[in-house]
């Protein structure tokens, strides 16, 4: 259990900023596999690996990097309560206009967004997402659905606190001496929904978003896939010997990373193990042995508006929970 009292539905999509938009379309659904779902009224693109309206959101900018994720609760009275537990910390909820919550698929449901003030990261709650029946694109690759995003921070073990002590995350695994955290968002068994991870930059940075998949034979597919395309592969194929993944990450046109993974420990909503202590050492970073390029450190920064980092807001949030 965590001490927020709402519950959470599974990790719904992530919205990433990219440099061409037209060349990054053609990356997700040619080489990526996912399906177009249609445009929104500022040119910002929708994609989708199942029925929901998207899980993917693309939008033009000058520099890319990681706009927000969103997280699906299991009902409106778990975004009701999460909108009123996020205000009495003092993090000033924003409700998500009607007008976007329809581009959006979600016109249904309430939405809000609300940003953790140790660096900036943004979060959008809402409970119910709109689905299509319109059929999904080609056959590239049988997707399960979409699994996690990781950000870069400069401090990972006070970020993950946070987190921890305010968000409804539990921890599953820390790599090193909070070198990395993999956390899931209580009560989601999969073994992480969002992940902390050094930064490249010494700011917030985004590292990489995944999705999961139905069998080996797409993570094989994937890699001949960009061979013959010549797109960038960053790491693996391996196995990560945390949530005992398959994995494999490639490059999108801007450097940023994506990954497919397969298979994951799953976690009971109740008597669960804590989390273990895994080795940061290079020899123990794949149980397969796979290498990292230095690709793998990815592109992209953290849109963290007008937030930044909130000391006091922080330090207040941190008195207000003793």
């Amino acid at each position: 259990m965590t001490t927020a009292d709402f519950r959470y539905q599974r990790a719904g999509y992530v919205a990433l900023n990219v440099t061409d938009l037209a060349r990054t379309h053609d990356f997700a659904t040619g080489i990526y596999g996912l399906t177009f779902t249609g445009e929104g009224p500022s040119g910002e693109r929708f994609y989708r690996s199942g029925p929901r309206h998207h899980e993917v959101v693309l939008q033009p900018a000058a520099e890319p990097g990681f706009v927000r994720a969103g997280w699906e609760l299991e009902t409106e009275d778990d975004v009701s309560r999460a909108f009123h537990h996020f205000r009495q910390l003092g993090l000033k909820p924003r409700r998500v206009p009607a007008e976007e919550r329809a581009a959006l698929g979600l016109s249904i449901s309430d939405a809000f967004r609300v940003r953790e003030p140790v660096n900036g990261v943004e979060f959008e709650y809402y409970s119910r997402m709109e689905y299509l029946s319109r059929p999904l694109d080609g056959d590239l690759t049988t997707f399960k659905r979409f699994a996690h995003v990781g950000i870069g921070v400069p401090d990972v073990q006070r970020s993950t606190q946070f987190l921890l002590d305010n968000m409804g995350f539990l921890a599953s695994d820390i790599v090193g001496d909070y070198t990395s955290v993999f956390m899931r968002p209580w009560p989601v068994s999969d073994h992480h929904g969002f992940g902390y991870l050094p930064t490249r930059t010494g700011a917030p940075a985004f590292h990489h978003l995944a999705f999961l998949v139905d069998s080996i034979d797409d993570i094989g597919k994937l890699f001949n896939r960009i061979e013959e395309h010549a797109v960038g592969r960053a790491f693996g194929i391996g196995r990560h010997p945390t949530s005992g993944s398959v994995h494999l990450y490639i490059t999108d046109p801007d450097g940023m990373l994506w990954e497919y993974t397969l298979g994951m420990e799953q976690f009971p909503e109740t008597g669960y193990r804590g989390p273990r202590f895994m080795s940061a050492a290079p020899e123990d970073a794949d149980l397969w042995q796979a290498k990292p390029k230095p690709e793998f450190v990815g592109k992209g920064g953290v849109v963290t508006g007008d937030a930044g980092i909130d000391e006091a807001l922080t330090e207040l949030v941190a008195q207000a929970r003793k």
